[in-house]
Order: structure tokens, then C-alpha cells, then sequence
């Protein structure tokens, strides 16, 4: 009977506490490494052909009227011209680039000078490349003086292409080690069980201690 008793005693303090422990370690976080990826940018400057827009503009040009876009452009630079007449009349306009000094004589009523190409005149539609000169205010005219009474509704797109440098940024996937807390929720029952089942053991030892009369 003493070794039985013994046994008891010592299974349920044994049971006790591995419940208490798994229950402490249902609650308490259990640090873990894990490599998590993280997306590096990386930006470098490449030599190459960069195009642009530079006007892509729909307006309209009045009776009697002209309407100039101007800028200058840098050397190798090349323009890529599109000009649509959308409506008005005959649907057409007298498209002429010329000199900034000479915009400033056509609006003046005085004679002009423009570059025969890309210039062109009574134009519904038109496209073309063209290489303008470097480091001069370029004005590209669209004028409707040749009509009277209607006006006209333009489209103009004017893209730029030039070499130069381009800013061009990547992403690498690189992996850092971050830290996580895990809990084991699914321990929680098992402890409680083992608890309780220690207390009962040790309750019951004490129980059948005390009617065999040994206190």
C-alpha cells in the first residue's frame, strides 16, 4: 500500500507540473527567426534615346487668325510632327515653322521667312520627322488667315527624341532575418488536463493517506 501511495504521489506532482509548464507555454511568445524578403531599389544613370512629348495640344484657330507654339530645342535632337485638322471649312490650315524673330514679323503683317520643310500649307492631315536647328527659338505656326468666316479645330502632337542620359531605377529581392513570436495555443488543453489530473492524483494520496490512518 506505502509504494502504491508513493506512486500516486508522484505521478500526479509529475502531471502537475508538465501541465503547469505547457500551460505557461500556451501563453508565453516563443521567439523564431525567420528570412523575410525585402525589394531593394537601385537607381543608375543609362546613355540612351529618351523621347518625350512636348505639345500635344487640340485648339482652335479663328478667322483671320494664327496660333504659334515656340521653344528651343538642343543639337541631334529630332522632332516626330503630327498635325490633324478635326474640323472647320475644308478642314484645312497653312502649318509654318519658322524663327521666333520671324513669328514676331508674320504677326506683324510683314513678309516672313520660314523653313520649306517641315512647312506646309493647306494641310488637313500631315506627319513627319525633322531635324530642327540646335540652340534657336523655334515657332511652329498653324494659321487660318486665308479663311474669312470659319474656324478651325487643330490637333497637334510634336514629340521630341534626343540622346541622353535616363534615369532607370531596379528592384532586387534581397533577405533580412526578422524576429517572430510564436504561441502554441493547442497547448493549453493538454496542460490544463494534466493539471487537474496531478491535482486529482496528489488529492487522492492524500485521500486514502489519511483513511489508512497515517497523517
Amino acid at each position: 500500500m506505502v509504494t502504491y501511495l508513493r506512486v500516486l504521489l508522484v505521478l500526479g506532482i509529475v502531471f502537475a507540473i508538465v501541465g503547469v509548464g505547457l500551460l505557461i507555454a500556451s501563453y508565453v511568445p516563443i521567439p523564431k527567426t525567420v528570412m523575410r524578403p525585402v525589394e531593394v531599389p537601385t537607381t543608375t544613370m543609362v546613355y540612351t534615346i529618351i523621347r518625350e512629348t512636348w505639345l500635344d495640344e487640340t485648339f482652335v484657330v479663328r478667322p483671320g487668325a494664327a496660333t504659334a507654339y515656340c521653344n528651343s530645342f538642343p543639337s541631334g535632337t529630332k522632332l516626330y510632327i503630327n498635325v490633324n485638322v478635326l474640323s472647320g471649312g475644308n478642314r484645312d490650315i497653312d502649318f509654318y515653322v519658322m524663327d521666333e524673330s520671324e513669328w514676331r514679323v508674320f504677326k506683324a503683317g510683314g513678309t516672313f521667312y520660314y523653313y520649306v520643310e517641315p512647312s506646309r500649307t493647306r494641310i488637313t492631315s500631315f506627319s513627319i520627322v525633322w531635324e530642327p536647328p540646335s540652340n534657336k527659338e523655334i515657332c511652329f505656326v498653324f494659321s487660318n488667315s486665308f479663311s474669312i468666316i470659319t474656324s478651325k479645330t487643330v490637333k497637334a502632337t510634336i514629340e521630341y527624341e534626343r540622346i541622353g542620359y535616363k534615369t532607370v531605377t531596379t528592384t532586387t529581392t534581397t533577405y533580412k532575418p526578422s524576429t517572430e513570436y510564436t504561441i502554441f495555443n493547442e497547448l493549453m488543453m493538454p496542460g490544463f488536463v494534466l493539471t487537474l489530473l496531478g491535482i486529482a492524483l496528489i488529492i487522492s494520496h492524500f485521500t486514502v493517506y489519511r483513511r489508512e490512518g497515517k497523517t
